[in-house]
């Protein structure tokens, strides 16, 4: 046998640039996304609950081999999560809690895995079926109380917002993802041009605050990596890992700041519900999702051992009742759930997506940086659409994972291995080692090891040099 088929056997298949069964795990998750209204969701042990989980545990076995290989590899934090947190639960007897662990790891490592990859225009073609479709139950059916134009929504609404789901979040994280993808390059945004005017007017006016702002992050900080003259990888990672902890903390003392501004209209009617003459606490429990995170924490911190609650219904063990009087779901913050659930071993997934920001800084991969502190503010915000059966989620966790390599313009015009090129600005095709400094004397050495290789035969070279695309 020679060394090239050696090599060949020994080595795992290159990833496809499209992957079907993640393309038909979208399909399914927003279909039944769209099958149900504002104030519902599926309930447990319904038809629909029922194909969301059985897709999310099924379509991922056509990549297993893969999956594999991801939880060995670059995915070793996430077993080491699934592990710890999973034997201390089952030794609880918290079966539940250990079935959905072990959902959330096998759909993670499967969308982390090198196969996990969407084509653009795949991805194009399902958000403008999603349109017709929304459109067609907007006109037939009394699913969708959202207008689709402004001014057509019911007042108690608000009548300048509009959503094609009958749930606006929806349409609003739908189209920010879309946003997001086909401003990887300017040439990407020119070609799609129409669909990414149409993402735009559903995202502006569906008045979804938290992707407002996601999207004023993104375009920000776009506009200070691409203003940069070779942007070194420690700058990328330092600069997104901060914003990105910095946002949620800016939100979790808004309190402070909206308690001297509640008086101006514009302020109150936006961030408050109108309302004026509300104390600091009033205003924290309002704006909500700081105070979930405190009530999140107390349950991580009164919990045995640190190891979390496992399952439980956060409206019976909600340390505070809301003053506004409303129920909590208590499921919109992810990472703070986690913690009240799996305990200190969620720190590893959180550790997870920071290494994974690591990679894409080493890469020099702008966009993606750029995209990680408005995907934490959504985790931190809306973590209900990161649940495993969620595509919207699914979306935003490959940007995180994968960065640029995720997306690929044309299902046919990039080699199976390879990714696409998504930044202009030259530091994107030059990975570098995250302290940004190289000895010069290295240097000589790769240099020198370079014409060596270059004088190899075809052959030889072929089997010495690791397939693209692994990390």
């Amino acid at each position: 046998m020679t060394e090239v088929a050696a090599a060949t056997l020994s080595t795992p298949p290159p990833p496809r640039t499209r992957n079907l069964a993640l393309l038909a795990f979208i399909v399914l998750s927003l279909s039944v996304s769209m099958a149900t209204t504002q104030e519902e969701t599926p309930e447990i042990g319904s038809p629909l609950y029922w194909a969301l989980v059985i897709g999310a545990a099924l379509l991922p076995l056509l990549d297993v081999g893969a999956i594999y290989r991801t939880l060995f590899g670059r995915g070793l934090l996430l077993l080491g999560f699934a592990l710890t947190a999973g034997s201390w639960h089952l030794l609880t007897g918290d079966l539940r809690v250990v079935l959905q662990l072990g959902l959330m790891v096998w759909v993670a490592a499967w969308l982390s895995s090198d196969n996990a990859r969407l084509c653009v225009r795949d991805l194009l073609g399902v958000y403008l079926a999603s349109v017709v479709v929304g459109v067609a139950l907007w006109l037939l059916t009394d699913l969708n109380q959202w207008g689709l134009v402004p001014g057509t929504t019911a007042e108690h609404y608000g009548v300048w917002r509009v959503s094609y789901f009958s749930n606006i979040a929806m349409s609003a994280m739908l189209s920010l993802a879309v946003t997001m993808v086909l401003t990887r390059t300017m040439a990407s945004a020119r070609a799609h041009s129409l669909v990414l005017g149409l993402a735009l007017y559903f995202l502006v006016f569906s008045f979804v605050r938290t992707a407002l702002i996601a999207l004023l992050l993104y375009v920000a900080l776009r506009w200070w990596f691409a203003r940069q003259d070779h942007p070194s990888p420690r700058s990328l990672f330092w600069t997104a890992l901060l914003v990105g902890i910095g946002i949620n903390l800016m939100i979790a003392t808004t309190n402070v700041v909206l308690e001297h501004l509640q008086e101006f209209p514009v302020i109150s009617r936006l961030f408050l519900r109108g309302e004026t003459g509300l104390t600091p606490e009033e205003i924290r429990e309002q704006a909500y999702r700081p105070w979930l995170w405190m009530q999140h924490l107390i349950l991580f911190e009164t919990s045995p051992f640190l190891m979390g609650l496992g399952v439980f219904e956060f409206s019976e063990v909600q340390p505070e009742a809301l003053l506004v009087g409303t129920t909590p779901a208590g499921n919109e913050a992810l990472l703070t759930r986690l913690l009240a659930t799996y305990g200190l071993p969620a720190l590893l997934f959180v550790l997870y997506l920071i290494s994974r920001l690591r990679e894409s800084a080493r890469q020099c991969d702008l966009w993606a940086c750029a995209c990680f502190p408005p995907i934490i503010l959504l985790v931190m915000q809306w973590g209900n659409f990161f649940h495993p059966t969620d595509a919207i989620g699914a979306i935003f966790f490959l940007m995180i994972v994968h960065g640029s390599k995720a997306f690929a313009d044309d299902a046919s015009a990039l080699p199976a291995s390879e990714g696409p090129v998504t930044d202009l600005d030259e530091a994107a095709a030059h990975p570098q080692p995250l302290g940004n400094e190289v000895d010069g004397a290295a240097q000589a050495k790769e240099s020198e090891a370079g014409v060596q290789a270059r004088t190899l035969a075809p052959g030889r070279n072929a089997a010495i040099h690791p397939v693209p695309g692994q990390s």
